[in-house]
Protein backbone atom coordinates (compact mmCIF):
# COMPACT_ATOMS: atom_id res chain seq x y z
CA UNK A 1 0.00 0.00 0.00
CA UNK A 2 2.50 2.33 0.97
CA UNK A 3 4.90 1.49 -2.08
CA UNK A 4 2.03 2.51 -4.13
CA UNK A 5 1.38 5.76 -2.69
CA UNK A 6 5.00 6.67 -2.92
CA UNK A 7 4.65 6.04 -6.61
CA UNK A 8 2.32 8.79 -7.07
CA UNK A 9 4.26 10.96 -4.84
CA UNK A 10 6.77 13.69 -7.00
CA UNK A 11 10.58 13.40 -7.61
CA UNK A 12 12.84 15.30 -5.96
CA UNK A 13 13.32 17.90 -8.75
CA UNK A 14 9.52 18.22 -8.87
CA UNK A 15 9.06 18.98 -5.65
CA UNK A 16 11.95 21.34 -5.32
CA UNK A 17 10.62 23.18 -8.46
CA UNK A 18 6.84 23.35 -7.07
CA UNK A 19 8.33 24.53 -3.14
CA UNK A 20 10.13 27.58 -5.26
CA UNK A 21 7.64 28.36 -6.95
CA UNK A 22 4.99 28.50 -4.30
CA UNK A 23 7.29 30.16 -1.94
CA UNK A 24 7.76 33.02 -5.04
CA UNK A 25 4.57 33.39 -5.13
CA UNK A 26 3.26 33.53 -1.40
CA UNK A 27 6.53 36.25 -1.32
CA UNK A 28 4.92 38.01 -3.82
CA UNK A 29 1.16 38.47 -2.99
CA UNK A 30 2.63 39.12 0.97
CA UNK A 31 4.57 42.19 -0.49
CA UNK A 32 1.76 43.44 -2.61
CA UNK A 33 -0.27 43.09 0.43
CA UNK A 34 1.35 44.63 2.46
CA UNK A 35 2.52 47.62 -0.07
CA UNK A 36 -1.56 48.14 -0.82
CA UNK A 37 -1.87 48.66 3.51
CA UNK A 38 0.92 51.01 3.78
CA UNK A 39 -0.32 52.89 0.90
CA UNK A 40 -4.05 52.85 2.15
CA UNK A 41 -2.36 53.73 5.97
CA UNK A 42 -0.72 56.86 4.44
CA UNK A 43 -3.58 57.80 2.29
CA UNK A 44 -5.88 57.96 5.07
CA UNK A 45 -3.56 60.09 7.42
CA UNK A 46 -3.51 62.38 4.15
CA UNK A 47 -7.30 62.67 4.13
CA UNK A 48 -7.85 64.55 6.96
CA UNK A 49 -5.91 67.47 5.90
CA UNK A 50 -8.42 67.08 2.89
CA UNK A 51 -11.57 67.53 5.69
CA UNK A 52 -9.91 70.94 6.88
CA UNK A 53 -12.43 74.06 5.74
CA UNK A 54 -10.42 77.27 4.30
CA UNK A 55 -11.87 80.79 4.31
CA UNK A 56 -14.18 81.75 1.14
CA UNK A 57 -11.65 84.28 0.46
CA UNK A 58 -8.44 82.19 0.63
CA UNK A 59 -6.58 80.19 -1.77
CA UNK A 60 -6.26 76.75 -1.61
CA UNK A 61 -2.77 75.25 -1.74
CA UNK A 62 -1.32 74.23 -4.59
CA UNK A 63 2.21 72.90 -5.41
CA UNK A 64 4.12 72.56 -8.79
CA UNK A 65 5.91 69.41 -9.21
CA UNK A 66 8.75 69.41 -11.60
CA UNK A 67 10.06 65.77 -12.85
CA UNK A 68 13.48 66.26 -15.22
CA UNK A 69 14.98 63.20 -17.10
CA UNK A 70 16.44 60.51 -14.14
CA UNK A 71 20.33 59.90 -14.69
CA UNK A 72 21.07 57.40 -17.52
CA UNK A 73 17.84 58.25 -19.15
CA UNK A 74 16.81 59.59 -21.95
CA UNK A 75 13.32 60.06 -21.43
CA UNK A 76 10.97 61.05 -17.82
CA UNK A 77 9.04 57.91 -18.15
CA UNK A 78 10.49 55.81 -15.07
CA UNK A 79 9.68 59.39 -13.32
CA UNK A 80 6.51 59.53 -14.25
CA UNK A 81 5.57 55.98 -13.42
CA UNK A 82 7.35 56.25 -9.98
CA UNK A 83 5.20 60.15 -9.44
CA UNK A 84 2.14 58.26 -10.36
CA UNK A 85 2.16 54.95 -8.16
CA UNK A 86 3.80 56.37 -4.76
CA UNK A 87 3.45 60.16 -4.65
CA UNK A 88 0.36 61.24 -6.12
CA UNK A 89 -2.58 58.89 -4.65
CA UNK A 90 -1.03 60.94 -1.11
CA UNK A 91 -1.82 63.84 -3.19
CA UNK A 92 -4.93 62.88 -4.40
CA UNK A 93 -6.04 61.61 -0.68
CA UNK A 94 -5.07 65.30 0.90
CA UNK A 95 -7.04 67.08 -1.82
CA UNK A 96 -3.80 68.45 -2.74
CA UNK A 97 -4.04 70.74 -6.25
CA UNK A 98 -0.86 70.12 -8.42
CA UNK A 99 0.49 71.70 -11.68
CA UNK A 100 3.35 69.15 -13.43
CA UNK A 101 6.24 69.93 -15.42
CA UNK A 102 8.12 67.15 -17.03
CA UNK A 103 11.52 68.63 -18.17
CA UNK A 104 12.83 66.62 -21.39
CA UNK A 105 15.10 68.61 -23.79
CA UNK A 106 17.89 66.71 -25.52
CA UNK A 107 19.53 66.88 -28.99
CA UNK A 108 21.89 64.51 -31.47
CA UNK A 109 25.55 65.25 -31.76
CA UNK A 110 27.63 62.77 -34.10
CA UNK A 111 25.00 60.08 -34.06
CA UNK A 112 24.11 60.01 -29.84
CA UNK A 113 21.09 61.87 -28.64
CA UNK A 114 22.02 63.40 -24.81
CA UNK A 115 19.73 65.22 -22.44
CA UNK A 116 20.19 68.70 -22.13
CA UNK A 117 20.21 69.94 -18.32
CA UNK A 118 19.27 73.54 -17.06
CA UNK A 119 15.05 72.95 -18.08
CA UNK A 120 13.93 73.30 -14.80
CA UNK A 121 16.42 75.90 -13.27
CA UNK A 122 15.24 78.11 -16.05
CA UNK A 123 11.48 77.27 -15.35
CA UNK A 124 11.55 77.76 -11.41
CA UNK A 125 14.10 81.48 -12.25
CA UNK A 126 12.12 82.93 -14.85
CA UNK A 127 8.60 82.48 -12.17
CA UNK A 128 10.31 84.01 -9.63
CA UNK A 129 12.21 86.70 -11.70
CA UNK A 130 8.87 87.54 -13.52
CA UNK A 131 7.16 88.38 -9.87
CA UNK A 132 10.62 90.32 -8.68
CA UNK A 133 9.87 92.57 -11.82
CA UNK A 134 5.90 92.54 -11.15
CA UNK A 135 6.75 93.87 -7.57
CA UNK A 136 8.86 96.65 -8.92
CA UNK A 137 6.23 97.48 -11.49
CA UNK A 138 3.48 97.89 -8.68
CA UNK A 139 5.91 100.88 -6.87
CA UNK A 140 4.73 104.54 -7.71
CA UNK A 141 7.49 105.75 -9.14
CA UNK A 142 8.23 103.11 -11.80
CA UNK A 143 5.58 104.21 -14.76
CA UNK A 144 8.08 103.63 -17.21
CA UNK A 145 8.19 99.75 -16.15
CA UNK A 146 4.35 99.43 -16.38
CA UNK A 147 4.79 101.32 -19.55
CA UNK A 148 7.02 98.38 -21.04
CA UNK A 149 5.05 96.02 -19.35
CA UNK A 150 1.95 96.85 -21.12
CA UNK A 151 4.09 96.63 -24.27
CA UNK A 152 5.40 93.41 -23.17
CA UNK A 153 1.98 92.00 -22.46
CA UNK A 154 0.59 92.85 -25.77
CA UNK A 155 3.38 91.33 -27.98
CA UNK A 156 3.58 87.94 -25.82
CA UNK A 157 -0.73 88.12 -26.63
CA UNK A 158 -0.21 88.89 -30.35
CA UNK A 159 2.49 85.95 -30.34
CA UNK A 160 0.09 83.64 -29.10
CA UNK A 161 -2.70 84.44 -31.40
CA UNK A 162 -0.02 83.96 -34.77
CA UNK A 163 0.88 80.56 -32.91
CA UNK A 164 -2.82 79.53 -32.63
CA UNK A 165 -3.32 80.96 -36.03
CA UNK A 166 -0.75 78.69 -37.29
CA UNK A 167 -2.28 75.94 -35.31
CA UNK A 168 -5.83 75.71 -36.84
CA UNK A 169 -5.05 77.72 -40.38
CA UNK A 170 -7.50 80.39 -39.66
CA UNK A 171 -7.31 83.19 -37.19
CA UNK A 172 -8.87 81.91 -33.80
CA UNK A 173 -12.25 83.35 -32.17
CA UNK A 174 -11.74 85.08 -28.79
CA UNK A 175 -13.53 82.33 -27.11
CA UNK A 176 -10.90 79.54 -28.45
CA UNK A 177 -8.16 82.21 -27.78
CA UNK A 178 -9.30 82.28 -24.05
CA UNK A 179 -9.87 78.41 -23.21
CA UNK A 180 -6.17 77.88 -25.03
CA UNK A 181 -4.69 80.64 -22.53
CA UNK A 182 -4.02 78.81 -18.93
CA UNK A 183 -5.07 80.67 -16.18
CA UNK A 184 -2.57 81.98 -14.13
CA UNK A 185 -2.42 81.06 -9.83
CA UNK A 186 -2.81 83.93 -8.09
CA UNK A 187 -0.73 82.84 -5.03
CA UNK A 188 3.11 81.21 -4.76
CA UNK A 189 3.05 77.51 -5.28
CA UNK A 190 5.74 75.84 -3.52
CA UNK A 191 7.66 73.44 -5.36
CA UNK A 192 8.13 69.69 -5.33
CA UNK A 193 11.04 68.08 -6.94
CA UNK A 194 11.31 64.22 -7.45
CA UNK A 195 15.20 62.60 -7.83
CA UNK A 196 18.28 64.14 -6.61
CA UNK A 197 18.76 66.38 -10.43
CA UNK A 198 15.42 67.73 -10.16
CA UNK A 199 16.25 69.17 -6.80
CA UNK A 200 20.06 70.72 -7.33
CA UNK A 201 17.93 72.32 -10.88
CA UNK A 202 15.43 73.67 -8.55
CA UNK A 203 17.44 75.19 -5.60
CA UNK A 204 19.69 76.45 -8.14
CA UNK A 205 16.71 78.39 -10.09
CA UNK A 206 15.52 79.17 -6.66
CA UNK A 207 18.96 81.49 -5.74
CA UNK A 208 19.11 82.70 -9.31
CA UNK A 209 15.75 84.07 -9.86
CA UNK A 210 15.98 85.79 -6.28
CA UNK A 211 19.14 87.35 -6.99
CA UNK A 212 19.82 87.28 -10.58
CA UNK A 213 19.26 89.86 -13.23
CA UNK A 214 16.13 91.06 -14.28
CA UNK A 215 16.81 92.83 -17.25
CA UNK A 216 14.88 90.95 -20.23
CA UNK A 217 14.36 91.34 -23.81
CA UNK A 218 10.51 91.52 -25.59
CA UNK A 219 10.43 88.88 -28.22
CA UNK A 220 10.05 89.74 -31.76
CA UNK A 221 6.76 89.22 -34.24
CA UNK A 222 6.31 85.00 -34.51
CA UNK A 223 6.15 85.20 -38.36
CA UNK A 224 3.04 83.64 -39.80
CA UNK A 225 2.66 80.53 -41.71
CA UNK A 226 1.15 82.42 -45.11
CA UNK A 227 4.03 85.58 -44.64
CA UNK A 228 6.34 82.75 -45.57
CA UNK A 229 4.85 81.39 -48.06
CA UNK A 230 4.43 84.66 -49.86
CA UNK A 231 7.83 85.92 -49.44
CA UNK A 232 9.98 85.03 -52.82
CA UNK A 233 12.46 82.75 -52.95
CA UNK A 234 15.87 84.14 -54.52
CA UNK A 235 16.96 83.54 -57.87
CA UNK A 236 19.39 80.22 -58.10
CA UNK A 237 21.96 81.20 -60.84
CA UNK A 238 21.92 78.70 -63.52
CA UNK A 239 24.07 75.67 -64.10
CA UNK A 240 26.89 75.30 -66.39
CA UNK A 241 27.48 71.73 -68.49
CA UNK A 242 30.72 70.64 -69.72
CA UNK A 243 33.35 72.59 -70.26
CA UNK A 244 31.57 75.95 -70.46
CA UNK A 245 32.20 77.85 -67.72
CA UNK A 246 29.70 80.56 -65.73
CA UNK A 247 31.34 83.87 -66.02
CA UNK A 248 32.85 85.02 -63.14
CA UNK A 249 30.45 87.50 -60.70
CA UNK A 250 32.05 90.06 -58.97
CA UNK A 251 31.50 89.50 -55.08
CA UNK A 252 30.07 92.11 -53.05
CA UNK A 253 31.41 92.23 -49.72
CA UNK A 254 29.01 92.33 -46.20
CA UNK A 255 28.46 95.46 -45.18
CA UNK A 256 28.65 95.27 -41.80
CA UNK A 257 25.29 96.44 -39.74
CA UNK A 258 25.63 99.61 -37.88
CA UNK A 259 24.73 99.48 -34.06
CA UNK A 260 21.25 101.01 -33.99
CA UNK A 261 19.79 98.38 -36.73
CA UNK A 262 21.22 95.39 -34.59
CA UNK A 263 20.37 96.11 -31.24
CA UNK A 264 18.06 99.70 -29.96
CA UNK A 265 18.11 100.24 -26.34
CA UNK A 266 15.05 101.04 -24.51
CA UNK A 267 13.98 104.75 -24.21
CA UNK A 268 12.93 105.78 -21.39
CA UNK A 269 8.73 107.05 -22.22
CA UNK A 270 7.71 110.20 -20.70
CA UNK A 271 4.09 109.59 -18.44
CA UNK A 272 1.06 108.94 -20.57
CA UNK A 273 3.27 108.07 -23.66
CA UNK A 274 1.66 104.48 -23.22
CA UNK A 275 0.66 104.72 -27.14
CA UNK A 276 3.97 105.92 -28.36
CA UNK A 277 5.82 103.30 -26.27
CA UNK A 278 3.12 100.55 -28.01
CA UNK A 279 4.00 101.95 -31.50
CA UNK A 280 7.87 102.01 -30.84
CA UNK A 281 8.11 98.22 -30.36
CA UNK A 282 5.79 97.26 -33.05
CA UNK A 283 7.09 99.13 -36.00
CA UNK A 284 9.70 97.33 -37.08
CA UNK A 285 9.62 93.22 -35.87
CA UNK A 286 13.73 92.71 -35.97
CA UNK A 287 14.34 95.73 -33.70
CA UNK A 288 15.83 94.17 -30.32
CA UNK A 289 14.46 96.00 -27.22
CA UNK A 290 16.09 95.20 -23.87
CA UNK A 291 13.97 96.20 -20.89
CA UNK A 292 16.30 97.68 -17.90
CA UNK A 293 15.00 96.45 -14.58
CA UNK A 294 17.95 96.36 -12.94
CA UNK A 295 18.31 100.25 -12.75
CA UNK A 296 15.15 100.17 -10.85
CA UNK A 297 16.19 96.84 -8.43
CA UNK A 298 16.09 97.81 -4.75
CA UNK A 299 17.36 94.18 -4.08
CA UNK A 300 14.54 93.30 -1.62
CA UNK A 301 14.10 89.97 -1.57
CA UNK A 302 10.67 88.51 -2.33
CA UNK A 303 8.50 85.71 -1.15
CA UNK A 304 10.52 82.38 -2.33
CA UNK A 305 8.37 79.17 -2.75
CA UNK A 306 8.97 76.62 -0.47
CA UNK A 307 10.74 73.38 -1.88
CA UNK A 308 10.21 69.76 -1.01
CA UNK A 309 12.38 66.93 -1.94
CA UNK A 310 10.88 63.56 -2.71
CA UNK A 311 13.38 60.71 -3.96
CA UNK A 312 13.52 58.73 -6.83
CA UNK A 313 16.12 55.73 -6.86
CA UNK A 314 16.53 55.34 -10.64
CA UNK A 315 17.70 51.97 -10.99
CA UNK A 316 19.53 50.88 -13.99
CA UNK A 317 22.23 48.51 -15.81
CA UNK A 318 23.49 45.31 -14.63
CA UNK A 319 24.39 45.70 -11.55
CA UNK A 320 21.73 46.91 -10.22
CA UNK A 321 19.71 43.94 -11.05
CA UNK A 322 19.83 42.00 -7.90
CA UNK A 323 18.28 45.38 -6.19
CA UNK A 324 15.28 45.15 -9.05
CA UNK A 325 14.41 41.95 -8.13
CA UNK A 326 14.52 42.36 -4.38
CA UNK A 327 12.36 45.10 -5.31
CA UNK A 328 9.80 43.16 -6.77
CA UNK A 329 9.43 41.40 -3.69
CA UNK A 330 9.62 43.27 -1.70
CA UNK A 331 8.25 46.70 -2.77
CA UNK A 332 7.06 48.22 0.94
CA UNK A 333 10.01 49.58 1.37
CA UNK A 334 9.39 51.93 -1.61
CA UNK A 335 6.00 52.75 -0.74
CA UNK A 336 7.21 53.58 3.17
CA UNK A 337 9.48 56.31 2.20
CA UNK A 338 7.89 57.67 -0.42
CA UNK A 339 4.63 57.63 0.34
CA UNK A 340 5.73 59.53 3.38
CA UNK A 341 7.60 61.95 1.92
CA UNK A 342 4.57 62.99 -0.27
CA UNK A 343 2.51 62.77 3.01
CA UNK A 344 4.65 65.68 4.68
CA UNK A 345 4.23 67.94 1.00
CA UNK A 346 0.64 67.23 2.28
CA UNK A 347 0.70 68.93 5.85
CA UNK A 348 1.77 72.82 4.93
CA UNK A 349 2.49 72.59 8.33
CA UNK A 350 5.86 70.29 7.93
CA UNK A 351 7.18 73.33 6.40
CA UNK A 352 10.12 74.84 8.19
CA UNK A 353 13.33 77.10 7.41
CA UNK A 354 16.53 75.00 5.81
CA UNK A 355 19.19 74.27 8.34
CA UNK A 356 22.40 76.29 6.30
CA UNK A 357 23.80 74.59 3.07
CA UNK A 358 25.01 71.75 4.94
CA UNK A 359 21.07 70.46 4.60
CA UNK A 360 20.54 71.62 1.17
CA UNK A 361 23.44 69.93 -0.32
CA UNK A 362 22.67 66.46 2.02
CA UNK A 363 18.91 66.28 0.23
CA UNK A 364 19.42 63.08 -1.76
CA UNK A 365 23.17 62.63 -1.85
CA UNK A 366 22.21 58.70 -1.36
CA UNK A 367 21.23 58.80 -5.28
CA UNK A 368 24.63 59.76 -6.45
CA UNK A 369 25.99 56.95 -5.40
CA UNK A 370 23.78 54.66 -7.79
CA UNK A 371 25.10 53.02 -10.73
CA UNK A 372 23.06 55.00 -13.14
CA UNK A 373 24.85 58.47 -11.66
CA UNK A 374 28.41 56.92 -12.71
CA UNK A 375 30.20 58.28 -15.70
CA UNK A 376 27.53 61.51 -15.82
CA UNK A 377 28.09 65.20 -15.79
CA UNK A 378 28.29 66.09 -11.78
CA UNK A 379 25.55 68.87 -11.01
CA UNK A 380 26.92 71.22 -8.90
CA UNK A 381 24.29 73.25 -6.29
CA UNK A 382 25.41 76.45 -6.43
CA UNK A 383 22.82 79.18 -3.49
CA UNK A 384 23.52 82.66 -2.75
CA UNK A 385 23.69 82.94 0.97
CA UNK A 386 21.02 84.91 0.67
CA UNK A 387 18.82 82.95 -0.68
CA UNK A 388 19.96 80.00 1.94
CA UNK A 389 19.15 81.65 4.80
CA UNK A 390 15.70 81.95 4.05
CA UNK A 391 14.72 79.45 2.08
CA UNK A 392 11.88 77.27 3.40
CA UNK A 393 11.64 73.49 2.92
CA UNK A 394 9.47 70.36 3.91
CA UNK A 395 11.06 68.30 6.37
CA UNK A 396 10.34 64.96 4.37
CA UNK A 397 13.25 63.14 6.19
CA UNK A 398 11.30 62.96 9.09
CA UNK A 399 7.94 62.23 9.79
CA UNK A 400 6.03 64.89 11.15
CA UNK A 401 2.48 64.82 9.97
CA UNK A 402 -0.37 64.12 12.04
CA UNK A 403 -0.77 60.62 13.13
CA UNK A 404 -3.70 58.18 12.21
CA UNK A 405 -6.39 58.33 14.33
CA UNK A 406 -7.60 55.37 15.95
Amino acid sequence: MFAKFRQKLPGPKATAFWTTAATLVTVYRYNKRESTRLLDEYKQRASHAALETIGSLDTPRKVHVYVAVPMSELGTRRARQHWEKYILPVFAAGALDYEITLVNETETENGVERVIRGGVHRLVADEIKDRRRRQLESEDDNEELRLWRAALDERKAENERRELKNKLGVEPGMSVFELWKEKEYPGVMDIVAIGRETWIEVVNGVSDGAVGSLNMEIPPLVPLDSEKSSTPEPAKPEQTSGSEQAPATEKTPATEPSPVSEQTPATEPSPGSEQTNTNQISGSDQTTHMINYDRFDNHSMVALPAVAYIGHKNLTGWASVPQRIFNFFHDQQNVDEYARQALQVVYESTRRGAHGMEEIEAMGREEEELESWRDQPSLDIVVDSRVADCLQIYDTQNDNAPPLEN
